[in-house]
């Protein structure tokens, strides 16, 4: 299969085009995003998208966007595309001969008998490299690049104004300028070619997606002139933009530097291993793209299949002692570092003990990681134990409670206008099941540091949670997990959340428990895509997720698809049916093949429509679904080659 290659006229089709992202994800956190039509859809597009130094986690749309005209004698055609308010919405995008991003972005303009090339590359530095080709033609054309800039927040949009500072400086083959106090001045620069002042606001450019979600859609943006260089037939020009100026005596040299770089995948597997690189920073994990920062539930989830299982080891242990530093009363941030830490989540600071649990198995490492994490790991334990913020707390048959009036703190934690759609308050199943896995695994690991005090204080535990837990979560007659036990109300929803009582390496149920959960979570919830939210026999199922905010929040976990359950998933399948589940769960990571090609391209998304054709939604690249799909693809080998290794030693005995 030929990932992410497009000819005309799909790419000329705009219901095509410009429904297909890319994103170029370069270093310290910026990125390039657009759809492959070259015309900007939401907010978060931009040839450059990078932080700055304000209060935050967010990022700053600096360059929007880089305009060109190609120009032959008295011919003058645009190859750049914008919506305005107001104008005909055009139905097609002329010129472009055919896209490829495997993995980086590549159109081919055609024009009479001219074609060409233009590639997107980040440079080392945070910066962006545009390079156009000539590659056929009988005589040289003029190329006009003209940059419109934004600096504004990715959440906002701008207006022109009186504000900006609309001033330019001269500088090295080219400009910089800088519209408002505070941001980091922009370098536009380009070899050979000449700048030309020509100062407009581009007003009312309308961004669809936006408009569809409900938030504001139209922007102005400014532009300070346009470069303008002749290229003949065979020759290449470099456009820089970035904020530090660039050497563009070296920009040739540089651009092919950073492509040489980047290997060329060729399965669903390389692909995801390369597209895990674009959530790792030196100390965090960002959750998705374009609007989440740093996610403590998502990035302990993540950390084993973007680090572990990318031979990372050292960035786990980096990411991981960050995390440490940000535990405040047990408890993990939800979202947020430092300051603007919230705290509000019950299961981060267990789903990090979870992803230690999978560093030492990967490691064998026991005594080690008790003697460097037995501390925090303690407190840990002490604080859900004693009760700690938002009510979270041990009650007496040794089950974690939690919430409040007005509180979501476990993964499903959308919050509507009227209030938590699914508050989920009392005992979560899952939390408990996370919680029976970190006192067991908190006591092997002790227990191999020869931890007698530890141990001592808490090996009742793991038989009084254990037999707690069926009692509160099992049902004989239903033959499956109550979601949520507060007092006498259970919750029986049917709903992914029991699956982790049966995938992580300790579990309270029974094996014949743990069928009957895995046939459940199988009949009601498994889709191609992942596995919903909700079953669909539910009244409050909701199969589509769309609308404004308060409509796609009301929908968030009430049926969509989430492709980050299929790891745990995958365990509890192998676990509960053994060799027979291997074909159902290898087809189901194949399908993921075609995933690549449908939204943003070679990413996988934060989540899929509960109904076929099951579409993808929400954040266009998401962390822990690109890490977990990789760890499905690790459990399944690695649970073929442990049977093979079986069967080896069986014939071996009989002979």
């Amino acid at each position: 299969m030929l990932y992410n290659c497009f000819h005309s006229p799909l790419m000329q089709d705009l219901n095509f085009s410009a429904s297909r992202e890319y994103l170029v994800a370069g270093t310290s956190a910026t990125w390039s995003a657009s759809t492959i039509s070259g015309c900007h859809t939401r907010k978060y597009h931009g040839l450059l998208v990078a932080p700055q130094a304000f209060p935050g986690e967010d990022n700053y749309v600096i360059l929007s966007s880089l305009d060109e005209t190609y120009i032959s004698g008295d011919k003058s055609i645009q190859l750049y595309l914008h919506r305005y308010t107001g104008s005909d919405t055009p139905s097609a995008q002329q010129g472009i001969l055919a896209f490829e991003a495997n993995p980086l972005p590549r159109w081919w303009y055609q024009v009479d008998e001219d074609l060409l090339l233009k590639e997107i590359v980040p440079d080392a530095h945070g910066g962006i490299m545009v390079r156009y080709t000539l590659l056929t033609g009988k005589k040289p054309i003029k190329l006009q690049l003209r940059p419109l800039v934004a600096f504004r927040n990715m959440h906002s949009l701008t207006r022109a104004n009186t504000a900006a500072n609309t001033a330019t400086r001269a500088i090295k083959q080219g400009i910089s300028i800088n519209l408002y106090p505070g941001y980091n001045d922009l370098f536009l620069q380009l070899k050979n070619g000449s700048f030309q002042p020509d100062s407009h606001w581009y007003y009312n450019i309308e961004y669809n997606w936006e408009k569809e979600r409900g938030y504001d859609y139209q922007e102005d943006l400014y532009s300070p002139g346009y470069f303008e260089v002749q290229m003949a037939p065979g020759e290449s020009v470099i456009f820089y933009g970035g904020l530090s100026p660039a050497n563009t005596g070296n920009l040739e040299e540089t651009f092919t530097k950073c492509t040489a770089g980047v290997r060329k995948p060729e399965t669903l597997k390389d692909h995801l291993l390369l597209a895990a690189e674009q959530f790792l920073m030196p100390d965090r994990i960002k959750a998705g793209f374009y609007w989440f920062g740093s996610w403590g539930r998502d990035t302990c989830i993540s950390l084993p299949g973007l680090t572990l299982l990318t031979g990372k080891i050292n960035l786990f242990k980096s990411i991981v002692r960050h995390q440490l530093q940000q535990i405040k009363n047990g408890l993990l941030p939800n979202a947020g570092t430092g300051t603007y830490a919230h705290y509000n989540t019950v299961d981060a600071s267990l789903w990090l003990i979870w992803a230690l649990q999978q560093y030492v198995e990967k490691t064998h490492s026991w005594k080690e990681i008790w003697h460097e994490y037995g501390k925090p790991l303690k407190s840990i334990l002490t604080a859900y134990r004693d009760g700690t913020l938002f009510n979270i707390h041990m009650e007496e048959d040794g089950l974690i409670y939690a919430g409040g009036p007005g509180l979501a703190l476990t993964w499903m934690d959308a919050i509507a206008p009227e209030g938590p759609v699914t508050p989920r308050t009392g005992k979560a199943v899952e939390v408990n099941a996370l919680w029976y896995n970190a006192v067991c695994f908190c006591l092997n690991a002790a227990t191999e540091a020869n931890d007698h005090a530890f141990i001592q204080s808490w090996e009742t535990y793991p038989e009084k949670i254990a037999k707690s837990f069926i009692a509160c979560f099992w049902s004989d007659e239903k033959k499956y997990l109550a979601d949520c036990v507060n007092g006498d109300i259970r919750d029986w929803s049917v709903r992914p959340n029991q699956l982790f009582a049966v995938s992580l390496p300790s579990s309270p149920l029974l094996p014949i428990q743990q069928r009957a959960v895995m046939e459940k979570v199988k009949e009601d919830l498994v889709t191609p895509r992942g596995l919903r939210t909700l079953s669909p026999s539910d009244p409050q199922y909701l199969p589509v997720y769309g609308g404004d905010q308060p409509t796609r929040d009301r929908a968030y976990h009430q049926g969509t698809v989430w492709p980050w359950l299929l790891g745990h998933f995958t365990e509890a399948l192998l676990k509960a049916e053994g060799p027979v589940a291997l074909p159902f769960l290898e087809k189901i990571y194949d399908g993921f093949k075609y995933v690549l090609d449908e939204y943003c391209l070679n990413n996988i998304p934060e989540l899929f429509d509960g109904d076929f054709p099951h579409c993808a939604r929400g954040a266009v690249a998401q962390a822990w679904s690109v890490a977990e799909l990789i760890r499905m693809e690790h459990i399944i080998s690695g649970f073929k080659a442990q049977q093979l290794t079986t069967t080896i030693n069986t014939v071996n005995q009989q002979i």
